[in-house]
């Protein structure tokens, strides 16, 4: 591949820790085909040992990609991790608790920069021999997958076979898909299962996102494209 410049741009592979089969199979055929254009190679894994249960805690997340930085020097690790279901102990976390208490509003850009910041804090100090303050650009997702899937109401509504008014109505509720909150009764995915009987987390997600557009959902979802021009921006190191 050639930039504009007529030099030869080199490729970049990024590993991304994701937290179930969902997000995997969302990176693995329809953000990596989408992303590899620009000589980004992704590949996902899932955290932990294979059928491990539980919330996301932070332990079992650094062990993972400290395993994946120093595997191989000259790659990237990330992560896809829901707001909605990491542990009381992901670093920056209590901190985003203690100032809901004390009455201070957060937008969910505000929460996930400090989840990233605190998160590559902790990893930088676990791994500083492995240049983790240079290859390690952490994503949490505000606040679960499905948000993203919000980011076209007709084309929602149509892949789950549900009236768009139903979408629609969620949406007003919030400025954004991003802001579909945190609450166990009103996360995206909680929302759809209450719309849609039998809605399925991995086949309708790859099914609808594939519907939706990478470009469509970088439109309507500020902090998930920020990510992806991080990890373009890795094009440039």
């Amino acid at each position: 591949m050639l930039c504009q410049e007529g030099l030869t741009m080199s490729s970049v592979e990024i590993y991304i820790v994701v937290e179930g089969q969902t997000e995997q199979t969302f990176v693995r055929d329809v953000l990596a085909p989408q992303i590899a254009h620009d000589g980004i190679y992704l590949h996902s894994a899932l955290i932990g040992k294979p059928g491990h249960k539980g919330g996301n805690n932070f332990e079992r997340a650094k062990t993972d990609i400290g395993k994946f930085l120093r595997q191989r020097k000259n790659t990237y690790v990330s992560t896809m991790f829901d707001y909605f279901r990491i542990d009381s102990d992901w670093p920056g976390r209590s901190e985003i608790l203690g100032k809901a208490q004390t009455g201070v509003f957060l937008t969910p850009i505000q929460k996930a920069k400090i989840l990233e910041d605190a998160t590559t804090r902790e990893i930088v100090t676990a791994f500083s021999g492995d240049n983790a303050a240079s290859r390690f650009i952490p994503y949490i997702e505000m606040h679960e997958f499905e948000s993203l899937l919000f980011s076209d109401a007709d084309i929602l509504a149509e892949k789950i076979d549900i009236d768009v008014s139903y979408i629609r109505k969620i949406l007003i509720e919030y400025n954004n898909p991003e802001e579909i909150n945190d609450d166990p009764e009103k996360a995206p995915s909680k929302q759809l299962e209450t719309l849609k009987s039998g809605y399925r987390k991995v086949a309708n997600g790859k099914m609808i996102s594939e519907a939706i557009g990478i470009q469509k959902i970088r439109k309507q979802c500020v902090h998930f494209d920020n990510w992806l021009r991080k990890l373009e921006g890795l094009q440039n190191v």
